[in-house]
Formats: structure tokens, sequence, C-alpha cells
């Protein structure tokens, strides 16, 4: 048991690190971990997904004044490379800090010191009892195996308090209080049947992400929708719009370019794929067409994926530290209920009835969930590995943002297709959702701006490219208000957050 008295000065309490460190010492050779603290060592061997543990300490408060303290992990070194299975939740007595679930143990592939909770009160004559969860949860639908011989080290410190630095995402909540919900049976109505172009400055809408065999249940999500004029960001030297949030908190960005009025808001055109003859090349990496399960192999990079890779090797590699390597871009290569999969005969894909190609979108039903983890583009995904966290905007988040099949979008236009001027950013451009095989061509949603609304066309064609990244949850907020006049602009680290 670590127990930290307070009964020091108020002087030596704000210079010094109160207390002695306990020890965290983990090598996972074979998921081995060892926990060491003040009092003795805690041993076990032969960890497995599936173990969980339990460490305790206690904060006492003998002083005559208040104190506020942080929680810290000294010299945090995670070389762990999946996400969701090493974890840790904090308890405690008396008002102390509480956790309601289970968060990832911070990566940090250099030792650095990470605050898990900041300036939490303890009164005078008051004892907080603290229990610190960690477990490495299984799961038999993914390997786990690239974390064999990865470390985890550090020492539990506490330290005087401090405020939390302010995120970009707690100021983007700040400056967005009204929350809003859209769906496809409002009292009968169905929300995402016609264009959304009110004007929704100040307005957040409410959804749910789901990622099969990432997230372990769905993850409220966040999202623009309408005639938004307050999701500007400035990253990178370059203008984008805020689309969502994403299931591990991050925030994800749609390309607009160099200048916020501009009309040519993409970085270039290229085809989906070049070739059309198989239902394999609605894959944004794809492997053969023998059957649903060996097109999502994945072997092989789609023209549009090495069109986006090549651009972010020119213009974002040395941003890479602030972009989310977890959030995902779902190629949703999942059927429409009720069809087979053939290579040489028609069938839809599950977007088909989403965006209701049938009835231009009256039954729209967008989802931002992603129902197999082969279709679950990110960094981090072994079973659909990206080389660059970048990837293209979904069908069903222009849905999600206002854009229906089929029906044409009125002035004044929904964001995601308008500059600071009221004018569509980019003529006809790609999203990352297949609709269709069609026997002999392949078929991908893209945004038609001629006629203003969702529309698709065969992967060949050259379009334009307006790529998709993702901020990670703990960039911190520099300035700005989210207009186009002042950006949100984010503060540049040297490790990113």
């Amino acid at each position: 048991l670590l127990v930290v008295v307070l009964s020091v000065s108020l002087a030596w309490f704000s210079t010094q690190i109160i207390g002695k460190g306990k020890t965290v010492d983990v090598t996972s050779a074979t998921l081995q971990i060892v926990f060491t603290d003040s009092d003795g060592a805690l041993t076990e061997t032969d960890i497995e997904p599936g173990w969980q543990k339990t460490k305790t300490f206690t904060i006492k408060n003998d002083t005559k004044t208040e104190y506020k303290y942080n929680i810290v992990i000294k010299d945090l070194l995670n070389t762990f490379v999946t996400n969701g299975y090493l974890q840790y939740k904090i308890t405690s007595t008396n008002n102390g800090y509480n956790m309601t679930e289970f968060k990832d143990i911070p990566k940090s592939s250099a030792p650095k010191d990470k605050v898990l909770a900041y300036s939490v009160s303890i009164p005078v004559g008051v004892t907080q009892s603290y229990t610190i969860e960690f477990k490495y949860a299984n799961d038999e639908s993914v390997d786990q195996s690239d974390d064999m011989g990865r470390k985890l080290s550090g020492t539990l410190f506490i330290t005087e308090g401090t405020e939390e630095p302010v995120t970009l995402l707690s100021q983007i909540l700040k400056d967005n209080p009204t929350r809003s919900t859209r769906s496809n049976n409002n009292n009968g109505t169905n929300d995402f049947a016609t264009p959304l172009t009110a004007t929704t400055t100040g307005t957040l809408f409410t959804s749910t992400e789901s990622i099969t065999g990432i997230t372990d249940s769905p993850k409220e999500v966040y999202y623009y929708a309408g005639n938004a004029t307050n999701n500007w960001v400035k990253f990178a030297n370059l203008y984008w719009r805020i689309i969502r949030t994403n299931h591990d908190g991050s925030i994800r960005l749609l390309y607009v370019g160099t200048s916020h009025d501009t009309t040519t808001g993409n970085i270039g055109t290229s085809a989906f794929n070049t070739e059309i003859d198989s239902p394999k090349y609605l894959g944004y990496k794809y492997g053969e067409d023998t059957s649903l399960d060996t097109i999502r192999n994945n072997t092989t990079d789609s023209t549009i994926k090495t069109f986006i890779d090549s651009w972010y090797q020119n213009n974002l590699t040395d941003y890479t530290k602030y972009l989310s390597t977890s959030a995902v871009y779902c190629n949703d290569r999942s059927l429409g209920t009720g069809q087979t999969y053939s290579a040489s005969s028609k069938f839809n894909f599950a977007s088909y009835y989403r965006m209701d190609y049938d009835t231009d979108g009256a039954s729209s039903n967008p989802s931002y969930n992603c129902t197999d983890i082969r279709d679950a583009f990110s960094v981090d995904n072994t079973s659909a590995k990206l080389d660059y966290p970048i990837s293209l905007m979904t069908a069903d988040e222009i849905a999600f943002a206002g854009g229906v099949a089929y029906q044409t979008m009125s002035t004044p236009y929904a964001w995601f297709i308008s500059n600071s001027t009221g004018s569509q950013v980019s003529t006809y451009w790609w999203s990352l959702s297949p609709i269709q095989w069609y026997g002999s061509s392949a078929y991908v949603w893209y945004w038609a701006s001629g006629n203003v609304y969702l529309d698709y066309r065969r992967v060949r064609p050259a379009s334009a490219v307006r790529p998709a990244i993702s901020l990670k949850s703990c960039i911190k907020y520099s300035t700005g208000d989210g207009t186009y006049e002042t950006p949100y602009e984010i503060v540049e680290t040297s490790s990113g957050c």
C-alpha cells in the first residue's frame, strides 16, 4: 500500500513532488506484468489477454489547508501498439478522483510525464483511498500478438494541482452549447430525406459509432450538419472543415484548400480505381475477387489511395504526430439485405439502401458504424491497415452533414460543399463508400456538384479528391472561434499533445 501524507508547508508543496513514487514496470514478452510499489514487489508471470489486477494507494491530508493535487505517471513509456486492450480505471473514496469506465493507458515511445487526473481536491483531515484497476482485455476476434515484446513502465506520483489544458475538443463543445439529434423517424418524419440547409451555427448533433472488433460498445460522437459556419480549422497551413468526432475522441476534418474562398477545394483528380471489371475495385485496398472475404484481404492499394498517400508524403508528413492512428475510415463492403456476392452478377452493397437509391433518399438512414473490421481502415488496424492516417469522407458522413441522394440542395449550402462565400467548394468529388457491382462495372458514391446531390459513378473516371484526416483527441486548442475569419488553430508541440 502506497500512503502519501500531505503534512508539509505550502511553499514546499508548490515546488516539490509529494510522496514516494510507485514504480510500474511491465514487459510483455509473454504479456508479463510486474508492478513494484513502495513496500515490496508484486509479480505476475505468464499474463495473457483477459488478465486483470488492482493496485491501491492512499492520500491523507494532515495539514490545516485544503490541497489540490495531480495524479501523474512520471516517465511513462508505453510501446503497446493496439488500442482498447491495455487499459486502466481509477476509483477512490471521499470525493477523490473517479473514472466511470476504462481508458487506454496513453502511448509513449519515449519516457514522458502523463497527468491522469488534474487538480483533485482533498480537504483537511481527509483520507482518500485509491484503487487502480489494470487489465489487458481479451478479444478473440482479432490478432493481439502485435503487443508481444512491448514495454510499459513509469512511476506513479502525486504533484501540485494544476488546471487541465484546454483541448480543441473541449473548446468546440464550449463554442457549440446546443445539442440536437436527427432521426429517420422523428415523429413520423425522416430528417435525412431532405437536404439540410438551415443555419445551425452553435449546434452539435449527436449520434453513435460502433466499430466491430475495435469498440466493445457504441461511442457517442458529435457532428456538424446544415449551414454551420463555425467549423473551420487551419492546420498545416491549410483550411479544413470539421466533419465530426470519432469513436476514439479524435476530430475528423475535410480538406478545403489553401484559401477559405476556393472553388477548387481538392488535391487534384484521380480515378477511384483505373480498372472497373471486378467488385474488388470498390475497395480502398482489396484482394482477389473469389469471394466477399477475399476482396477484403486488403493486399493491394487502390488508385485513389496511392494518389492520396503521395499527396500526404509531400504535404503532411511533418504533421503526423498530431493525427490519430486509431480513427477509422469505413470502406463499407457489407452486402445489402438479401444480396448475394458474385463476380459476374449484379448485387448491391449496404450503403445502396442506407442512402436509399431506389426512392431518391426518402428512406435514407445513414450510420457511422463499421460492421466488418476488414473495412475499418486505420493505421493501427492490421486487418485494414493504412500507411498514413488519411482517407476520404463516406457517403454516410455526407448524409449526416445534410446531403441526400438525388435531392438537389438549394442555397445556402450545407457546410461540407460550401466555401466562405457560399459557393460550392469543389467540383465532382469521391466518397469512400461502395454502392453497387453491376455485373461488369464497379460503382462508388460521389458528390455531383452539377446536380448538387449525392450520386454514384463508375470507379474509373477521374473525379476530385478531398481527403479526410483526424486530429488526436489530446490536441491542445490555441486560438480561433471556428469561423473562416478566425479558424480554430492548435498548439504545436514536439510530441503532438
